[in-house]
């Protein structure tokens, strides 16, 4: 037993292993990054881990899908493997006396790269039968397509050793290694590496060939002249450079052609090309700065930051549609206070009386009105929206938009809610266009975060150097661009419009008024976008004596601020997208003002809607009341408004690190949620009319009756909050609306708009 752990203990592949965990953390971390995303334990909440699980290729998960990830899962191993030789091939000098020493070095190496693709394969076929309804056969087969992918994009790299580390060394890496050692850094690392190299040595026992059999390791060979050795390290060397080069040539290539469908490797692919750049830039750190590596890494992190504040390198994201070549507005108290002038409001109050008038002149008797707000949430609550949208248009026999006068909220709910309108609008020139078909549900649950991610990996961390031409001006590609782009051909371009195109159709009462209403980091004001401006919706309608006048105008009106800049011609997929403008996901917006107003999304300051409803109730609460028989704030989210009160207990040091942050932003919906209860119970005191507040809510914990299937079924977890749903999600959000509490809304609903019509 003892000569059996021995020879374990002194095996090639266990000392490898204990090489890492001892002196390689850094390379370590790519892989623990890699598991934790598998396994759901890192961003599942944003959808990530799904990118991997399950990704996209030309629209749809497919064998070709899984290859190309298997693909540049395989160069990713091979990375490691060279970042491994380099750093610690000189601790085991047999390496350097054997024939095709890397490929024998990386078989051995093969533990943790072997470990997490047997874990993804079964992470993939869970997924499948979980979250996607797949018979394990089928999903297995799938997932078959992921190590062979692996399989060939090591057997091409390993083909590319085999050929350079002897003719290609002799000619090149002597070359390279020379320009290297001229540097002052390189020559101490030189130094430092050939003493290594004679005094530190490894005990190995035995390891693994090529034809996988056990060879036991000659004593006399680690006494070698290492000289010979030197070289054969030096050749792989050059491979990382050439390797990194490769890959980093690939990702503008990728870029470049990125409006290409065959070009558009799933964003798990791009993820883990992006990663092996990474990895080989933490070996050649750790090689050339040794002991300094941690003070060297962050002092080329500190270069790189400093250098993106430079204009050259500094990313600007635009609102499509906008004249930036113009002189910018200044962004002051004084232009503020001129876009809520006495004429301005009168303007702007006698446009939207005459939108009411019109609206109004639809009906014969005095009709409810409906206010509809839709919560943010990404695609969960653009899926969500809609899903009500069309029940509730079904119910009320396709009143409930005729009602409607106004529609605000955030993020995905109002996308949801623009698409929805948009199909009504549709539907008027067409009568034959049936709202309720289950395939406009599915456009706005087809996924787009992988070209967000593809975007942000082969082109806005590196160089935008594409651009495209909108409204008559010319604006690089972003993420962004990415996002509209395939949130159109996702919708089949019936959004593809600009601000202006809306204007006619909301001031004949055709359509409802939509308030997109984006929050300024800057200041924290709003920024109401709409296609006629709505200056009293930025405007305190009350004076007082306060001598901070700051804040006189609590928001913005966009099309009054903006107006030298081209404010109407704003690309209508632009305005959702800076209403939607997820951290880190899509970029906040840069508008052309002095200092430049930076958007993003409206959630920030309320994700639902509801003060927005409430304020222009307000406004114009004595023609409402005067006008019709009652007002109806419809509220379609994508929570439960009482949260359960979890019990915390044993919290660890990090948890009591993080807790008061997490509070805050676990419990911000909490927040609004009662500031809005406010906002309405006293808007039953100000307005004279009748007023009721109804929910249609997405409850990720509620059971339902499937009359397919006979029996009850339960929602075991919310949907992520992203850009991509699993087809689970997708069913459980569907499903939601027969909860018996939306169903009391929705027959409500009914006997409120139909009663006297």
């Amino acid at each position: 037993m003892k000569k059996v752990v021995n020879t374990l203990i002194y095996s090639f592949p266990f000392q490898l292993i204990l090489n890492h965990f001892k002196k390689n953390q850094l390379l370590l971390l790519c892989w623990v990054l890699l598991f934790s995303v598998i396994n759901g334990g890192f961003a599942k909440g944003l959808g990530i881990p799904y990118l991997f699980l399950s990704p996209e290729y030309l629209n749809e998960v497919s064998f070709h899908s899984y290859f190309i990830v298997g693909l540049t899962l395989g160069g990713l191993i091979v990375a490691f493997n060279i970042a491994s030789y380099i750093l610690d091939g000189y601790r085991f000098h047999f390496i350097g006396v054997i024939t095709k020493p890397f490929s024998k070095f990386s078989l051995n190496n093969v533990i943790i790269p072997l470990a997490f693709l047997i874990n993804y394969i079964i992470q993939i076929i869970n997924y499948q039968m979980v979250y996607e309804f797949m018979e394990f056969w089928k999903a297995f087969s799938l997932a078959l397509s992921l190590p062979l992918g692996v399989f060939v994009s090591i057997f091409i790299l390993q083909l590319y050793f085999w050929f350079t580390n002897k003719d290609f060394r002799e000619v090149l890496a002597e070359r390279v290694e020379k320009r290297i050692k001229k540097l002052k850094i390189g020559r101490i690392a030189a130094v430092k590496y050939h003493k290594d190299l004679k005094n530190k040595q490894a005990e190995v026992d035995g390891y693994f060939d090529l034809k996988l059999r056990w060879i036991k390791v000659s004593k006399k060979s680690n006494r070698k002249v290492f000289s010979v050795i030197t070289g054969i390290f030096d050749q792989n060397h050059l491979n990382t450079v050439i390797a990194e080069i490769f890959i980093f040539v690939i990702i503008l290539i990728l870029g470049a052609f990125r409006d290409y469908p065959y070009f558009q490797i799933p964003a798990a692919a791009s993820a883990i090309l992006f990663l092996s750049i990474i990895l080989m830039a933490i070996g050649a750190i750790t090689f050339w700065f040794r002991s300094w590596a941690i003070t060297g890494a962050i002092a080329i992190f500190f270069l790189i930051n400093y250098l993106t504040t430079i204009d050259f390198l500094s990313k600007t994201h635009y609102a499509h549609g906008l004249n930036y070549e113009t002189a910018p507005v200044s962004y002051n108290q004084k232009n503020i206070d001129k876009t809520t002038s006495p004429n301005a409001l009168k303007q702007d109050k006698e446009t939207t009386l005459e939108i009411l008038n019109n609206w109004r002149e639809q009906f014969t008797e005095k009709p409810k009105m409906v206010l509809l707000t839709a919560s943010g949430g990404g695609q969960r609550a653009a899926y969500w929206t809609m899903n009500a949208l069309q029940n509730a248009d079904s119910i009320t026999n396709g009143n409930l938009f005729k009602h409607t006068v106004s529609i605000s909220g955030a993020s995905g709910g109002l996308i949801g809610a623009a698409y929805f309108r948009e199909l009504k609008y549709m539907q008027k020139k067409d009568q034959t266009l049936n709202i309720h078909n289950p395939k406009y549900l599915a456009n706005i649950g087809k996924e787009a975060l992988n070209p967000i991610i593809f975007s942000l990996l082969t082109n806005d961390i590196f160089i935008r150097y594409q651009s495209f031409d909108y409204g008559g001006y010319s604006y690089p590609k972003d993420r962004g661009y990415a996002f509209e782009q395939k949130l159109n051909k996702n919708l089949e371009e019936v959004l593809n419009k600009r601000l202006i195109d809306y204007k006619e159709a909301e001031l004949k009462a055709e359509i409802p008024m939509l308030f997109l209403a984006p929050t300024s980091v800057n200041d924290g004001r709003k920024l109401y976008i709409t296609p006629n401006s709505s200056s009293y919706m930025s405007s305190k309608n009350i004076k007082d004596d306060s001598l901070n006048t700051l804040m006189d105008n609590r928001s913005i009106d966009f099309l009054r601020m903006f107006k030298n800049q081209d404010a109407e011609n704003l690309s209508f997929l632009t305005a959702l997208r800076m209403s939607a403008s997820f951290p880190y996901i899509t970029p906040n917006v840069n508008l052309p003002s002095e200092p430049s107003l930076e958007i993003m999304d409206a959630g920030l300051a309320d994700n639902f809607g509801v003060s927005d409803a409430v304020l222009f109730l307000y406004n114009f609460k004595d023609w409402i009341a005067e006008n019709t028989s009652g007002v109806i704030i419809l509220t379609i989210r994508d929570s439960k408004k009482a949260a359960i009160i979890e019990k915390k207990q044993n919290l660890s040091i990090l948890e009591k690190l993080s807790t008061p942050i997490s509070n805050i932003y676990n419990n911000w919906s909490n927040v609004q949620d009662t500031r809005n209860d406010l906002l309405i119970e006293y808007a039953h005191e100000w307005f004279q009319g009748d007023l009721s507040h109804a929910m249609l809510t997405y409850d990720a914990g509620i059971a339902f009756s499937d009359d397919s299937i006979d029996k009850m079924k339960h929602i075991e977890e919310r949907a992520s909050l992203n850009w991509r749903l699993t087809g689970r999600e997708k069913y459980n959000i569907k499903k939601a609306i027969n909860s018996s509490g939306n169903q009391k809304t929705l027959q409500w609903l009914n006997q409120s708009l139909n009663s006297k019509d």
